[in-house]
């Protein structure tokens, strides 16, 4: 018997020290990230007037910095590359409990892929993990299936893989984060080839994800109930304007949501220099873009 409890007080000291010792690396990972973006959203220190939401697109095509001045709203820029509808949506979900609610959301459409399966395009879990020490991102990972019940009640279970990453993460040559949260592509990649894409292939809505059309519809939900003014932007790509996508995604928006597409007249749009890749503007193309959406919130506010 004695032995018994010598070998059960060594195991949960044993224990006891492994886990002080993961909370340790659980409250440092943040510190480390490049990117601390939702972490200020969790801490409460993103009360801005203006927020931009979107995938790659968001974040490189329009500059908050821009908008900040040639508005006078106190601007942001919270894109994610590579994350699609529904994990904008658990941003503004997250920047809504954390935070005073923005006056206006810029949610960036992404044409033709917005709401079917594009495999580049997903909820950023990597973004997620280094948090897992928020409980409110725990409480998310749980949700998704991530982690179980026990990450409630013990570090062990929230630690990721991501979380012994112990050194500073790099910047990105290409596109790094300015001072507003925005990722303008500064320096072409020379192994980028790309050529005008004219494509003329119809929008299909049956290839559409019902959980993503429902992150939109909670999108536009959360913003009438908070009493935010939500402006959809349709961005340019180096390719032909997809009309029977617009006149889709017009259905989809809510009575008192507002939308606003790329100047499809100006020719700037079809200049290859002002591209880093067909998807993507350069800063110089999403200097011009960022006025145009600018005009449209002076022009249209309520």
């Amino acid at each position: 018997m004695k032995s018994f409890l010598k070998y059960g007080a060594l195991f949960f000291l044993f224990f006891f020290i492994i886990e002080k010792s993961v909370l340790f690396v659980l409250w440092k990972a943040p510190e480390l990230e490049q990117d601390r973006r939702l972490e200020f959203v969790l801490e409460g220190e993103m009360n801005k007037d203006l927020i931009v939401l979107g995938s790659s697109k968001g974040a490189s095509n329009i500059l908050a910095s821009q908008l900040g001045n040639e508005t006078g709203l106190a601007s942001y820029n919270l894109s994610y590359e590579g994350s699609h509808i529904v994990f904008h949506h658990f941003i503004l979900k997250t920047l809504i409990k954390h935070n005073t609610a923005p006056k206006k959301i810029i949610l960036l459409i992404d044409t033709h892929y917005q709401f079917i399966n594009e495999p580049s395009l997903v909820f950023r879990y990597d973004r997620l993990y280094p948090l897992s020490k928020y409980n409110h991102i725990n409480d998310e990972l749980i949700g998704k299936g991530k982690k179980n019940m026990l990450s409630k009640f013990f570090a062990l279970s929230r630690v990721n893989r991501s979380n012994f990453q112990l050194s500073e993460k790099e910047t990105n040559q290409y596109n790094p984060f300015d001072n507003s949260g925005s990722r303008p592509y500064v320096k072409r990649n020379l192994k980028k080839k790309f050529e005008y894409l004219d494509d003329t292939e119809p929008y299909n809505p049956e290839f559409e994800l019902k959980e993503k059309i429902e992150a939109f519809n909670n999108i536009q939900k959360l913003c009438s109930v908070n009493d935010i003014e939500l402006i959809c932007v349709i961005p340019p790509n180096y390719s032909t304007y997809n009309a029977t996508f617009v006149e889709r995604f017009k259905v989809l928006l809510k009575p008192e949501s507002k939308w606003v597409v790329y100047d499809t007249l100006n020719s700037i749009y079809k200049q290859k220099e002002y591209y880093y890749d067909q998807s993507h503007l350069f800063k110089n193309g999403a200097s011009v873009f960022t006025s145009e959406i600018s005009d449209f919130i002076k022009n249209n506010s309520n």
